[in-house]
């Protein structure tokens, strides 16, 4: 009987999760959405205020956003910043390419999404919520 209640109770944890990431013991969200952008990129400027209005709806969500911005050349200070956000193998994979965003998985450095400006409004929501739920699961299964 007390096998099956802890059962009971292992599955209802399990069930009540939020369907959301949570942020890792140092506070910081797993997930991250990095926009990789500069003032001379053309689709940049499509892509960038769809963007904003589509995140000003994960206001609340556990996700951290971080502006790589390569307008001035300061790749090594970018570069820097990538290290401190978690993120510096995908920095440098991305080459000082710009003109999109990737949802990255901070623990694994596993791109989740890359949102270019040929997404629509839905479609960037539809990669946001995935991310967030990939990285919700990986939580809830120890990964």
């Amino acid at each position: 009987m007390i096998r099956l209640f802890s059962l009971a109770l292992l599955a209802m944890s399990l069930l009540s999760g939020s369907g959301h990431a949570q942020a890792d013991p140092d506070g910081e969200p797993r997930l991250v959405a990095a926009l990789f952008r500069s003032n001379w990129c053309g689709p940049c400027k499509v892509l960038e205020p769809r963007y904003e209005r589509v995140m000003a709806s994960y206001a609340e969500a556990p996700l951290e956003r971080v502006r790589f911005d390569s307008s001035f050349g300061r790749r090594g200070a970018l570069a820097e910043r990538a290290s401190e956000e978690g993120i510096r193998s995908v920095y440098d994979s991305v080459n000082g390419a710009t003109g999109f965003v990737l949802l990255i998985d901070r623990d694994t450095q596993d791109v989740l999404a890359r949102i270019t400006m040929e997404y629509s409004d839905a479609d960037m929501a539809g990669a946001l919520d995935y991310a967030l739920e990939v990285v919700s699961d990986r939580e809830d299964f120890g990964l």
